[in-house]
């Protein structure tokens, strides 16, 4: 894009030099424009990254931002391959027309190998896209995402605006426990727990971690793969995996916790996925 704009800017320039009258006035516009054209080729450009394929029904009708390219780069830095991605609108319904951005996910060695647990690659995929945004939350209504595995077999996914949104608010509870994890303060930790919807014996939960803890060793982050909701004794529960990464063995992860709640309880503590 830039070596194309420089050739332009060269033949106006020639341009000017060839002209006979008024040409200070014409001169004085020539740079106008070449100014005007450097700060608009400044501002438009960002060099799309190898695994960028643009399409979509109303891509060529709307500039997709920094913010969404941002996105784009996480889901590929997280799972390799290539993405094709783009803006689309769905048909009239009973809801209205529905605006959304579509992410297509191919030749990812790292998704094919999560497809038995189809939905922690989807979830995450647009989630990642989804925690890049800013103001372009208020453009869509959901997030579609595509896979095509090795095998070229496609699902399809649809997450709403809505549902993400109250995915990042949970998330602070995922964080917190993990963080209650690496600073051993289990007796907190056991008071999140609420064994009423889903029986365990949390007296001896907590004697098990502080047991095998040492074993994993010193936790450095936690690493989120996805998510899923489901119907549950009256309850949508939401469930959150990832894996926490350590100086010693890293290992899976996973909590239920009420959707629906701002409660920080936690119905299951698991370390699988």
């Amino acid at each position: 894009m830039s070596t194309r704009n420089v050739v332009l800017l060269k033949n106006t320039t020639f341009h000017t030099q060839d002209v006979v009258k008024h040409k200070k006035k014409s001169l004085i516009m020539n740079k106008v424009i070449i100014f005007i054209l450097f700060i608009s080729t400044f501002i438009s450009c960002k060099e799309h990254r190898e695994g960028h394929r643009s399409s979509g029904v109303l891509s060529n009708l709307f500039d997709v931002t920094d913010n969404e390219l941002n996105g784009v780069d996480a889901i590929l830095d997280f799972y390799g391959g290539e993405c094709k991605y783009g803006i689309g609108a769905s048909a009239s319904n009973i809801e209205g027309k529905k605006k959304y951005f579509e992410l297509e996910m191919s030749k990812s060695e790292s998704i094919d190998k999560r497809l038995n647990k189809v939905h922690l690659p989807s979830s995450n995929i647009a989630y990642l896209f989804f925690k890049n945004l800013k103001q372009e939350k208020k453009n869509y209504d959901e997030i579609h995402v595509t896979l095509i595995s090795k095998e070229n077999v496609k699902q399809e996914f649809i997450f709403s605006i809505e549902l993400l949104e109250r995915v990042e608010k949970r998330m602070s509870l995922a964080h917190r426990t993990v963080d209650l994890l690496k600073e051993k303060k289990y007796e907190d930790l056991k008071s999140m727990m609420n064994n009423d919807l889903i029986p365990f014996d949390k007296e001896q939960l907590i004697p098990r971690l502080q047991k095998i803890e040492p074993e994993f060793g010193n936790i450095k982050e936690f690493l989120f793969f996805g998510f899923k909701v489901v119907p549950y004794k009256g309850k949508n529960l939401l469930h959150l995996s990832g894996a926490i990464m350590r100086d010693k063995t890293n290992n899976e992860f996973s909590i239920d916790i009420d959707f629906d709640s701002d409660k920080n309880e936690l119905y299951q503590f698991l370390y699988k996925l």
